[in-house]
């Protein structure tokens, strides 16, 4: 299971950049419909392999949230950015990360950084990042939401674990031990105990609102988001919950769908 990845990605949501400037003579540049990526010594098969997914996990991310006829955020000079360094020690050097960081995004340059190679960028690391993007693009850079929210949405990008999640997460409700979404929204970054538990419920929710309610139903949540209004009451006026409570029983049913586990949870 790859449910810690996303502890060693810095999302930056700082209007200054805190990117070391790099002249442009340094870069060569390989450029698709939506994204730029510059690099130094990256093999030309392996950069084609990255804009070929980049390109792939962009119509993959749309469609999956609705947003396909939105879906010209990053063209022309709004493309996304993608630095390739040549080195660990020089994304590091250059961004200022840890030595435990394998990639890093800024949503509000619409960048993303990395060294080739790095372990699981292609699968888990560049899917997240780019989910991040996609939404905070379409509902805007400064809208405060709850970290499962946000974390829920490029979590839910990375295909090769979400249904690995997912069926962690109806066992724990099945069994009474997964936390109910009001505790679930009191949980910040700097107070995340259990991330294997946080991730695969907040993959869960995500899931629950888009298999359950639909895609337009999700889209007009984030127009309201988009507007400026307050999550829970957004979630109330599109999806009709009365409170998080009765959002979280709704939850529950849906988890609990399969009638093994609803027997098992009733024992």
């Amino acid at each position: 299971m790859k449910f810690l990845t996303k502890l060693g990605i810095i999302l930056f949501l700082l209007t200054n950049s805190c990117y070391a400037q790099v002249s442009a003579s340094y870069w060569s540049v390989k450029k698709s419909q939506h994204f730029i990526v510059y690099f130094q010594a990256a093999s030309p098969t392996y950069v084609d392999e990255l804009i070929n997914k980049a390109e792939e996990y962009y119509n993959s991310i749309v469609a999956e949230l609705g947003f396909t006829r939105f879906d010209d955020f990053w063209t022309w000079d709004k493309r996304c950015k993608i630095y390739l360094y040549p080195s660990a020690k020089e994304y590091q050097r250059a961004t200022g990360r840890p030595s435990w960081s394998g990639g890093s995004a800024n949503i509000i340059e619409r960048r993303i950084d990395t060294f080739p190679y790095e372990k699981d960028f292609m699968q888990t690391v560049l899917p997240h990042e780019m989910g991040h993007l996609v939404f905070r693009e379409f509902i805007g850079y400064r809208t405060p939401l709850p970290l499962w929210l946000d974390e829920g949405i490029a979590s839910f990008q990375e295909q090769s674990s979400r249904d690995e999640r997912i069926i962690i997460v109806q066992g724990l409700v099945a069994s009474g031990l997964f936390i109910p979404l009001d505790r679930l929204t009191m949980i910040e970054a700097n107070n995340l105990m259990m991330p294997n538990v946080f991730y695969g419920e907040s993959v869960s929710v995500i899931d629950f609102l888009l298999k359950k309610y639909g895609r337009e139903k999700f889209v007009g949540f984030c127009r309201e988001l988009r507007d400026s209004k307050e999550w829970k009451l957004s979630l109330g006026k599109v999806y009709g919950f009365k409170n998080i409570a009765d959002m979280n029983s709704e939850w529950v049913k849906y988890l609990l769908a399969d009638s093994d586990l609803k027997a098992f949870h009733d024992r």
